[in-house]
């Protein structure tokens, strides 16, 4: 089945299979694994007497081929001898990258190592006019990525523009979903994701917003009001971290942001969908109210326009 190498090493007969899941597989990166795994058993492996030597998988798209941790180790096992061949699900699953991926199959070949695709097994990358068709197999695949990522934005820009939200939520909030029914997937897809107020942190920053909205505490000692009540950020991070000196720093920065974002009163906002503040409202309850939140912003903006005594 496989041309023979020109390369003047001798590699351990064998195969080194390799899996990797797509932006797509996610979801069920083992589903997507095991059904590759199948495909090049079928079409590659049980028509070889050769024994299969290891397993190479990455999880992560095939844009970031460089990047690959178990791809970059089976380049270093291919040049130690480890095995004679590559066996792939199909060309894309190498690498959406078709130059990089060319090049490591050129390099492969280089060592006696010949890549094999279950979806053509008797395709030969090396051949002249085999590797046409490689090529062409990688710019569908990216011109497919290229499509799924328009889907994948189309869809996110309508939820964003019927209110819904996208992403973690800032803190204060909670990410929820639900799977839904036959009858609802066509709106909603297999699960409804929406975000609701956090019952255990909503307090915190209705507390943090009463004190900017007095005009008497600046962002450091709303943080040490927040510190002195026991409060921390969602992530853990306390609002002052103290040193071993005794020196403070505040989470000042964080605080800012938390109060310039257009969530908290419940507005959709969105620079990638050209969707500005107050023009969609979200599907879920304010912490504050869109008045309280302006007045918070111009007490901030102010004191940035106010010289330093």
């Amino acid at each position: 089945m496989a041309k023979r190498s020109t390369a003047s090493r001798s590699p351990q007969p064998g195969w080194a299979v390799y899996l990797r899941t797509s932006d797509k597989d996610v979801q069920n990166p083992a589903n997507s694994q095991n059904r590759q795994r199948l495909a090049i058993h079928r079409a590659l492996l049980d028509h070889a007497k050769l024994p299969v030597t290891g397993e190479y998988i990455d999880n992560q798209t095939g844009r970031a081929s460089a990047r690959r941790i178990e791809y970059q180790r089976l380049l270093m096992d291919a040049r130690a001898g480890k095995f004679s061949h590559v066996a792939v699900e199909n060309a894309e699953r190498f690498g959406r990258n078709d130059a990089e991926a060319l090049s490591a199959i050129d390099e492969l070949h280089s060592f006696g190592v010949a890549v094999r695709f279950a979806d053509y097994p008797d395709l030969d990358p090396i051949d002249p006019d085999d590797r046409i068709l490689v090529s062409l197999s990688f710019t569908l695949a990216r011109r497919e990525s290229m499509k799924t990522g328009e889907r994948v934005r189309g869809g996110m820009f309508s939820k964003l523009e019927r209110g819904g939200y996208i992403g973690r939520t800032p803190d204060g909030y909670i990410n929820l979903e639900r799977r839904t029914d036959s009858s609802e997937k066509l709106e909603y897809g297999r699960y409804e994701r929406w975000i609701e107020p956090d019952p255990e942190r909503r307090h915190i920053w209705r507390e943090a917003w009463d004190l900017l909205l007095t005009n008497r505490y600046t962002l450091e000692q709303i943080c040490e009001e927040l510190h002195a009540r026991g409060y921390r950020l969602r992530s853990g991070r306390p609002f002052v971290t103290i040193d071993e000196k005794g020196g403070r720093k505040h989470a000042s920065n964080t605080l800012s942001k938390i109060f310039h974002n257009w969530t908290y009163p419940g507005w959709v906002t969105s620079k990638k969908a050209s969707i500005p503040p107050k023009t969609i409202r979200g599907n879920w309850e304010p912490l504050v109210s869109t008045e309280e939140f302006e007045h918070g912003i111009a007490i901030l903006k102010k004191r940035d326009e106010e010289p330093a005594p």
